[in-house]
């Protein structure tokens, strides 16, 4: 699957990041991986299997993202990303 494998290196960058200590960059990654997802997600351009692997795999970066707000108290920065991909999630879902 194209986009497991895109998700599974963007999250070794970001545990790579996090061993060396850099939350910045990390949060970077995990951030630029959601919205990658979450913008291939919603293109009508984009061809309706990638849009469905998109869908269905949208939950990795985001429970990444969760532990790290959690790990740096910012819970509230989570709850906003996850409002995003439940409301765009529903509106743009390809099936």
């Amino acid at each position: 699957m194209l986009v497991a494998d895109y998700i599974e290196t963007a999250l070794n960058v970001a545990k790579n990041f996090e061993q060396q200590r850099n939350p910045l960059l990390q949060e970077f990654y995990l951030r630029r991986t959601h919205h990658e997802i979450m913008n291939k997600m919603c293109d009508p351009l984009i061809h309706n299997a990638i849009r469905k692997q998109c869908l269905e795999q949208l939950y990795k970066p985001l429970l990444a993202l969760k532990r790290f707000y959690k790990v740096h108290n910012n819970t509230a920065q989570f709850l906003i990303l996850e409002r995003e991909a439940r409301i765009l999630s529903h509106e743009f879902n390809p099936f």
